[in-house]
């Protein structure tokens, strides 16, 4: 009598032959093979059990779609070359797709190789070890064998991919189950149904992991060798082929001894099958891993100096509804990766104005300086440059101090005497004549005076405060035009002018010019109205002045600033394309007046910014802040308008701009608008436009001539 061990044994022994000879029927079936003489009376039950398994099989899903890879986003400047490149660490985006003919050849003996010596053999599926590691595994749980050629390793990842952050989905596509692998199988006959052996051996090397988050062979390459996939050596292909089968265990930076000695194995498996002499194989055998770790560059702060520029491209793209009905949706298609952005980005324009920014303000000083270049007409943003560079650490930032808070920046500045501009528009609308002599004192007492402003759910009127009462920055009152008013910059001369237009005009003209609350885009909430408005104590960005007074260079055409000219994702789908957004919001002739008064400001001997002109024909206007906590220089040509500011990025109490070293020179005076910000402007504006034609303004008609110094 047999032990009872002995009968389960007999029992297991036969289930696994039942088993076996099921998934043989299986698999023949799938592959083409003809059964015939299955009348074995012992398996007559088996048989219908085949039958059954094989019907099951021809149900199963069979249609498989070969996934679309994620991969790195490129940001491209308006020349086509690269800004950035980004990706999410979670979804697999480190990548970068290259055709078969970019891997060496190396590299594809290697890994098949290792993984699937019949690959040029076998019709596709390795027939013979997968129905070797299904009769081995055939109780239908646990521990599967191997056996997964290139072609199933392909669908299961593919399938690991598309599942992405579902647990059910993802734990499906790795069960070491026979139902798991039937399935697999059956969409690896899809797959080869599609594609021919160098197609799927290219998208087999594009899609699998190899440690260290890079997907794909040319990210891998790049990650441990700081090459390119078609530049790999016989060795090095072999590390990467090593490291498939176990990227964590054979991980070449903390396991090299494990990592070398399975990039060995693989050397020997390629002479053994001939892609290597048995001399080539011994002598890379002998060499050293030779890791050299590439410098995997993700995100925007590898941008360098046009990192804000990039920052402000990626929230761009957050906020457009052209890419995604939801914030959510949008930051989900960026993350998904494989985007091309090509933006309004000028190289020429951003490294004149980073340069400009470097050379009068360091990073580590007390204050900063940040510069906004716009194209008038267009509105295109060709430049983002500032002081402090993007990060952690000492004299750095990642607030973008050029731009709003929705785009990655803060609440803005003081503008002081550069909003003087809005008041001589509303004088203008207004009738005003420039020739007019008015005096005006200083101090300016208006005290009691009520003022008419335009405030949603306010008075009508605003009364002039009793402690308000101004000074001219000589502390003496003027008799003079409005263009002499612009030239030596007289704030009692403008608070005049408010109080005879309100500040409902100046204030709506400024939100037509996009100059709003908080807001780069124009769309923002409606500037402050107080008695001290067109000096400029609203807070206000150097992208938004620099639209503004790209407006009067476009004779008085504004245009949102943007940054993102064209999307596309790598299946070749272009989004729509974006560019200017325009509107004539003030009359042509006066904003040539504005600009012909503002000329004379670089020019007329004794103008605040005297001497410091282009050489070509421009205007512009300095701005210092009452307290001296911030200045400006705003200026334009016909082609460019930049607006740079210099300042405290977060004044407290008694900050006072001078008596300090700025940019490697000490200030032993009060600084202005004209002492840093303006030469920063000049520098700037000289070089980006320097190759440029010389253009001159368009005079305006109907006033008398305005001297120019």
């Amino acid at each position: 009598m047999a032990r009872p061990g002995g009968v389960r044994r007999g029992i297991s022994a036969l289930a696994k032959f039942v088993w076996g000879l099921i998934a043989f029927i299986v698999i023949s079936s799938l592959g083409g093979a003809v059964v015939a003489g299955m009348a074995l009376p012992a398996v007559a039950a088996a048989g219908l059990g085949a039958k059954a398994a094989s019907d099951h099989f021809q149900n199963l899903p069979g249609d498989f779609q070969p996934p679309l890879l994620p991969q790195r986003n490129t940001v491209e400047a308006a020349d086509g070359s690269v800004i950035a490149t980004t990706w999410d660490p979670d979804n697999e985006s480190n990548r970068v797709v290259v055709p078969l003919s970019q891997m060496n050849i190396l590299m594809q003996h290697a890994i098949v190789a290792v993984e699937d010596q019949r690959f040029y053999q076998h019709g596709g599926i390795d027939w013979k070890g997968t129905i070797r590691a299904l009769v081995n595994n055939s109780e239908g749980t646990g521990n599967l064998q191997g056996g997964s050629d290139i072609a199933q390793q392909y669908v299961k990842n593919s399938l690991e991919l598309e599942a992405g952050t579902n647990k059910a989905a993802f734990a499906a596509a790795q069960a070491d189950t026979f139902t798991r692998k039937v399935q697999e199988l059956r969409f690896a006959t899809s797959v080869l149904q599609q594609m021919d052996r160098g197609q799927l051996l290219q998208a087999y090397l594009n899609l699998i992991p190899f440690g260290n988050g890079a997907f794909g062979v040319e990210a891998a390459a790049e990650t441990y060798f700081d090459t390119t996939a078609a530049k790999l050596d016989a060795d090095q292909a072999a590390l990467l082929a090593a490291v498939v089968n176990s990227p964590t265990a054979d991980d070449p930076f903390d396991h090299a001894g494990a990592a070398w000695t399975r990039r060995n194995v693989v050397l020997e498996d390629m002479a053994q099958q001939g892609y290597l002499t048995r001399q080539q194989a011994a002598a890379d055998e002998k060499q050293p891993l030779n890791l050299k770790p590439g410098d995997q560059e993700n995100g925007c702060i590898t941008a360098g100096s046009d990192a804000f520029f990039c920052m402000y491209v990626y929230y761009s793209f957050l906020q457009d509804p052209t890419y995604g009905s939801s914030v959510q949706a949008r930051e989900n298609l960026w993350n998904q990766g494989g985007l091309v952005i090509k933006t309004t980005l000028s190289p020429k324009d951003q490294a004149s104005g980073q340069n400009a920014v470097s050379a009068h303000t360091h990073s580590t000083d007390q204050v900063a300086t940040a510069l906004a270049m716009v194209e008038p007409g267009d509105g295109a943003i060709t430049a983002i440059a500032q002081s402090k560079p993007m990060g952690n650490g000492v004299g750095q930032t990642y607030v973008d101090l050029a731009a709003d808070p929705s785009h990655g920046g803060g609440e803005g500045f003081q503008a002081g005497s550069s909003f003087k501009i809005f008041e001589g528009l509303a004088a203008l609308e207004d009738d005003w004549n420039p020739a007019t002599v008015m005096s005006v004192p200083s101090p300016l007492v208006e005290t009691g005076l009520h003022v008419p402003v335009c405030v949603a759910g306010a008075k009508p009127t605003i009364v002039w405060p009793a402690d308000y009462q101004p000074n001219n920055d000589d502390d003496r009152g003027f008799t003079g035009t409005l263009p002499e008013a612009y030239w030596f910059s007289v704030n009692t001369y403008f608070l005049t002018l408010e109080t005879k237009t309100g500040l409902c005009q100046p204030a709506s003209i400024a939100q037509s010019m996009g100059v709003t609350a908080d807001n780069d885009t124009g769309t923002g909430a409606p500037l402050d109205q107080f008695a001290s408005f067109t000096l400029g104590t609203n807070l206000i960005t150097p992208i938004e002045m620099a639209g503004a007074y790209a407006t009067l260079a476009a004779h008085g055409e504004y245009c949102r600033p943007y940054v993102i000219t064209q999307v596309a994702n790598l299946s070749g789908k272009q989004y729509p394309a974006r560019g200017k957004q325009c509107a004539q919001v003030i009359d042509p002739n006066l904003a040539n007046e504005l600009t012909a008064m503002l000329r004379g400001v670089l020019t007329v001997p004794g103008a605040t910014a005297d001497g410091l002109g282009i050489g070509r024909p421009a205007a512009g206007k300095t701005g210092t802040t009452t307290l001296s906590i911030a200045t400006w220089f705003d200026g334009f040509t016909p082609q460019l308008a930049t607006a740079v500011w210099t300042g405290f990025i977060s004044p407290k109490h008694g900050d006072f701009l001078g008596y300090m070293e700025i940019g490697g020179h000490y200030w032993a005076q009060q600084i202005f608008g004209a002492t840093i910000s303006a030469p920063t402007w000049q520098q700037a504006m000289e070089g980006a436009l320097k190759g440029q034609s010389v253009e001159d303004f368009t005079q305006p008609y109907g006033f008398p001539p305005i001297p120019s110094g």
